[in-house]
């Protein structure tokens, strides 16, 4: 089948990406995302799991009949913090303090673009899709972690996802085998000195002092022990002591973010961290507690098989030549999670429009996307089912 033959039904996404972008909702509260999910799923006539796997998962299954092989394909649902600031867009955030800045309302209005296709074409394939709509992929716990350990993985044999972005040309998709988005992992840090009054700074243990002292540390591991061509992102974020101009502080308090493209280099990065608080704590006579705590976020891997198949696929729709490279991301992502289970993919997708001034960053407060190209996010994830769907030769001997 020619791509161009692809049911894709462009007014619906349209519809649904714009109602999701007015109602956005936060983490694992995605009770409206998630009804409104069903209502489209209940309308196109595909049958899903709600709740199976999370609180406001929904799981949709293409030929629940089939078990030879199963191809999933994974949206996140969920929102941003973020005051939007597009006044002029009738379809702008009605909540305060929450937006769909990072293209998530995208992400589930082609999920749900492709459900509609795929059903489409059903009668014709001679595989299962199962079509994961997740909650929580901005903050923790994180969905894919809830829903993996529920088992969403377990019947599906690899795993695909699409990212949008407004660095990229307007339906150009990119891609790379390996690495694609960094570990992460948050840190807290406490600090304990003795405070004294300022004009007696000898028998106090300043713990602001020592705070300072170990941030300018982190720049100087991170620009001679860290290997120029390997990625090691160490951001502190906050840091609070003190409490009046009169006295010495005993206690500084420090939280940030661990970002490493490679696993060891991030067992790396924290072990070393805790051996220069220590050693800061140390000389200065202070004393500390820290904590990584928090769920810790596994590198995104794409596999190279995958990688491959998508390209096959993938030329049908663009052309080879209009498939960019991916460059390796430090910021995280959660779809790492079901790669940890099974051979995974992440692909981005470009939404620039320079002339409709869609061009902005993620996670800024006047994102906005070119929804054209949401058709052709669909026409790559159906392409690669149509062409994959006696399963991936190598795919099981590879990995």
């Amino acid at each position: 089948m020619d791509s161009t033959q692809i049911p894709v039904d462009q007014d619906m996404m349209v519809r649904v990406r714009r109602r999701l972008h007015m109602r956005p909702e936060l983490g694992w509260d995605l009770d409206e995302t998630a009804a409104l999910v069903c209502r489209e799923l209940d309308s196109i006539g595909v049958p899903y799991a709600f709740g199976q796997y999370g609180r406001n998962t929904v799981v949709a299954t293409i030929n629940p009949e089939i078990t030879a092989f199963t191809i999933g394909i994974r949206a996140d649902m969920d929102a941003l913090p973020i005051q939007e600031k597009n006044f002029d867009k009738p379809y702008r955030s009605e909540r305060d303090g929450a937006m769909h800045a990072c293209g998530h309302d995208a992400h589930t209005a082609m999920l749900l673009g492709t459900a509609k296709a795929l059903h489409a074409l059903r009668g014709t394939l001679r595989c299962r899709v199962k079509l994961l709509f997740q909650p929580c992929e901005e903050s923790r716990p994180s969905g894919a972690s809830v829903m993996c350990r529920h088992g969403v993985m377990d019947d599906i044999d690899c795993i695909l996802m699409c990212h949008v972005n407004c660095g990229d040309p307007a339906h150009a998709p990119s891609c790379r085998a390996g690495a694609t988005n960094a570990s992460s992992s948050r840190f807290a840090l406490t600090l304990h000195g003795r405070a004294v009054h300022v004009a007696a700074p000898h028998l106090g243990r300043d713990a602001l002092a020592m705070g300072v002292k170990i941030y300018e540390g982190i720049q100087m591991l991170l620009s001679r022990e860290v290997d120029p061509f390997d990625t090691c992102v160490f951001s502190v974020c906050t840091m609070h002591a003190g409490a009046t101009t009169a006295v010495n502080a005993d206690r500084c308090e420090m939280a940030g973010s661990i970002r490493c493209l490679k696993d060891q280099t991030m067992a790396w990065a924290k072990a070393r961290f805790e051996k220069l608080v220590k050693a800061v704590c140390d000389e200065m006579g202070g004393e500390y507690s820290l904590d990584f705590g928090g769920e810790p976020l596994p590198s995104a891997v794409n596999d190279r098989v995958l990688y491959e198949a998508f390209v096959t696929s993938g030329e049908k729709v663009v052309g080879r030549a209009n498939i960019l490279p991916l460059e390796p991301s430090p910021g995280g992502e959660d779809f790492s999670y079901y790669q940890q289970k099974k051979p995974g993919l992440l692909f981005g997708l470009g939404m620039r429009n320079d002339g409709k001034g869609f061009n902005k960053p993620a996670h800024t407060d006047d994102w906005d996307i070119d929804e054209d190209a949401m058709q052709t996010g669909v026409r790559l994830f159906v392409q690669f089912v149509l062409d994959h769907m006696d399963g991936i030769e190598s795919l099981a001997r590879e990995n």
